[in-house]
């Protein structure tokens, strides 16, 4: 009778732990990601025309043999964008892939709203309706979900908030890589 009491406390608690671990699973899209003031008007998935429509002046360099390109933006040094549209951004970085966003990293500046990565981390959740199922990598915090993955990282003084495609990303790698393998003889 014990044996059998012990054995379903053992199977309910793996159910219970097993329903939990799944709950805590990012399975959000791309697509489901609302738009938030805290990305400036920036997305994943913009086109090159879309960003130009954004920032008119944006020098975009030539895309490489990948298909790959990436833009830096400083606002107070950028000559024609509307700092107040960039209000608390110190540096919004932009990686295409195909002429598309793929990657979109903010830097925040001290004048932002949430400072600690524990504010940041809670604010960006309820901005972006994103479930709480981070990981902790050194002092960054991680979230994998279905198509994208997100990072909070300190930087300076202020945290920042990188959104990525990982499937545009693996596309991308899988370019590099056959670049790099041997041709066969």
């Amino acid at each position: 009778m014990l044996k059998k009491t012990s054995l379903t406390l053992i199977l309910l608690l793996t159910y219970a732990i097993t329903a939990v671990a799944q709950g805590d699973q990012c399975t959000l899209k791309l697509a489901e990601l609302p738009a938030a003031p805290e990305l400036r008007g920036f997305y994943v998935g913009m086109t090159i025309e879309q960003v130009k429509a954004r920032l008119p002046k944006l020098q975009l360099k030539p895309a490489d043999e990948f298909g790959f390109a990436s833009v830096n933006i400083f606002p107070d040094y950028e000559t024609g964008i509307d700092k107040n549209t960039l209000a608390g951004v110190r540096t919004v970085t932009l990686d295409f892939l195909d002429g598309r966003v793929f990657s979109v990293w903010i830097g925040y500046n001290q004048s932002f709203k949430w400072q600690t990565i524990d504010e940041f981390v809670s604010g960006i959740m309820g901005a972006l309706k994103l479930p709480n199922a981070w990981r902790t990598k050194f002092r960054n915090r991680l979230l994998d979900c279905s198509d994208f993955t997100v990072g909070v990282i300190p930087v300076g003084q202020s945290p920042s908030l990188k959104l990525t495609d990982s499937v545009a990303k693996a596309t991308l790698g899988q370019r590099q890589a056959a670049k790099e393998e041997p041709e066969p003889q």
